[in-house]
């Protein structure tokens, strides 16, 4: 990446070590050449059980990239001879039309020791949920640039796969995470995981620990924190760190790694003397862009509190809000199809929009005329989003049936979310090895389905998302409408003998998406006839779609009238 074993051996002979002096040139670098996560802007919301309408604890997470992986798989539990010793993965983050088992052929020549036991997991970019019932959603939080390294074993795609192999709670998780980071090193980016286990939720914030970190080092491999959401609240995490003061001695609402404190003294950025609590969003991680980031909190946090919208401010957002109406899985899954409707910065309304509102805008997400930059808002419905998650945690229920994760592929305003439970045996190839990629179309796949239809979409947005979303309500409505009556099903059988209930849920979720997968090749089929050529079938009839006269009086506005005059 530019800088040699013998330039690093020059910096630390001369003394210009990371803690006392801020080498510059090495971190910019480091950072523009290792840290391709920086790419991701996901949003990720905790629901506690408190906040839920049955009780589940649910985290979400909208992969964000545009060019990562999107398949999703099921990793099964596994027994370990002791002794053993485990590869540290080097997942992909860019697609690549890989399969499981090549992705097992992609160590980094790494290794850990291994626990007894692994847990079987659903998997895709990150880990999703095992069979413990331990949910993970993420986003890319990005933090000071003096914390980088490339030195580390792990990133946060591997963090997250180790949590769902070992943890059997939300705590543990972050604990397990924490301890293996500091231990072997973290070389990514910033990084925030939302965590939930039936119980309760946590916020797991991570950096690394400088750019002259190597292993054996006494200090830490990376500084971590995780707080947690109060029961009956609902936390939001949006590309910027949301965890505040740290209270050290509140063991029941905070979890740290060491040397947090020493850290942030001895590059200025906090003073112990001052009596001020050490702040981790501001004092350890800096400034942030709060219109691209805590807009999406504010904007979650408005619609499950709508009493607080006005005392909410950008530049500041609080923790966590409690929710004023309990959220059912239907409802958490409509946030993240949110564009900011029905505010001031609702995406249908802006010319850009087209006469058709369409709240979409597409990378890059900044631009320039002349010497000004400017950016669209960043919501929290991406088109560039490769997959959106909502887990469920049930602790009322045996794991085989509580352990539940909502998937939807591509856009996840055009989505069709469907049900996988973590105890499946496999989950169906359309999913994953029949799935294609970025690079490979194929009609087979889930995805393409639901992504042709959402990217055909735009041709006239405000007319065709109605047509989608009646598609929505009759398959993602039925799997919601119909969940109890599966799971009686399945906890019926349970009693007889757990595999029958985990073999009936395999064949129901895999069965379920082939349904769902054909109706959206329907669906698109349906949309090319209906709207053809610009004009829109209906009652038998060609009817002429007539440009919004709103619209054409702003065109006249901001273009030559003369232009258009007949």
């Amino acid at each position: 990446h530019g800088v040699t074993e013998e330039d690093c051996k020059m910096v630390k002979k001369k003394g210009w070590i990371w803690r006392k002096a801020c080498i510059v040139p090495i971190v910019m670098i480091l950072t523009t050449a290792v840290f391709s996560l920086a790419a991701f802007a996901c949003t990720s919301i905790l629901v506690t059980p408190g906040a839920s309408v049955d009780g589940s604890a649910s985290v979400t997470h909208t992969c964000d990239s545009g060019s990562s992986p999107f398949q999703i798989w099921k990793v099964p539990a596994k027994d370990w001879e002791p002794g053993s010793m485990v590869d540290v993965l080097n997942l992909p983050q860019y697609s690549n039309g890989y399969q499981l088992h090549e992705v097992a052929m992609n160590p980094t020549g790494n290794k850990i020791p291994q626990v007894p036991h692994t847990y079987g997991y659903i998997m895709a970019l990150f880990g999703v949920i095992n069979e413990k019932q331990v949910g993970i959603g993420e986003t890319t939080i990005g933090g000071r640039r003096e914390f980088r390294n490339p030195n580390g074993f792990f990133d946060i795609t591997n963090l997250s796969v180790l949590a769902m192999e070992r943890a059997s709670s939300a705590r543990e998780a972050v604990q397990i995470m924490g301890d293996l980071a500091v231990k072997y090193g973290y070389k990514d980016n910033g990084e925030e995981l939302s965590i939930s286990d039936p119980k309760e939720c946590w916020v797991f914030e991570i950096v690394g620990p400088g750019p002259l970190w190597e292993q054996g080092s006494e200090e830490p491999g990376a500084f971590w924190v995780a707080q947690r959401v109060p029961d009956g609240h609902v936390a939001v995490s949006a590309n910027s760190a949301i965890i505040g003061n740290i209270d050290f001695d509140d063991h029941e609402n905070f979890m740290y790694g060491p040397g947090i404190r020493e850290f942030a003294a001895e590059k200025g950025w906090w003073d112990p003397a001052s009596g001020k609590p050490l702040n981790w969003r501001w004092d350890f991680n800096g400034a942030v862009r709060t219109d691209y980031s805590y807009r999406r909190v504010c904007e979650v946090f408005r619609r499950v509190a709508p009493s607080l919208a006005s005392k909410l401010s950008e530049a500041d957002p609080p923790f966590s809000v409690p929710a004023e109406r309990k959220l059912s899985i239907q409802d958490i899954c409509a946030l993240q199809r949110d564009h900011y409707e029905d505010t001031q910065f609702d995406m249908r309304t802006s010319i850009t929009a087209g006469p058709w509102g369409n709240p979409r805008r597409y990378q890059p997400q900044t631009w320039k005329v002349g010497d000004q930059t400017y950016a669209w808002n960043r919501m929290i419905s991406s088109v560039q989003c490769e997959y959106t998650i909502t887990t469920q945690s049930r602790g009322w229920l045996p794991d085989e049936i509580g352990a539940l994760v909502w998937y939807g592929a591509a856009n996840p305003d055009a989505t069709c979310y469907v049900p996988l439970y973590a105890s499946m045996t496999e989950i169906n190839p359309i999913m994953n090895t029949e799935a294609g990629s970025q690079q490979q179309f194929t009609r087979k796949s889930y995805w393409w389905a639901i992504s042709a239809v959402s990217t055909y979409a735009d041709l006239k947005y405000s007319y065709m998302i109605k047509d989608i979303n009646a598609w929505q309500e009759k398959y993602e409505g039925a799997a919601f409408k119909s969940q109890a009556a599966i799971e009686a099903a399945a906890l019926n059988l349970y009693k007889q003998d757990p595999k029958l209930a985990v073999e009936f849920l395999t064949r129901y979720c895999n069965r379920n998406v082939e349904v769902v997968r054909d109706a959206w090749w329907e669906l698109l089929d349906y949309l090319i006839w209906k709207y053809n050529a610009g004009f829109m079938i209906e009652d038998g009839k060609v009817k002429t779609i007539g440009y919004p006269e709103s619209w054409l009086q702003r065109v006249i506005q901001l273009d030559e009238p003369d232009h258009y005059k007949k």
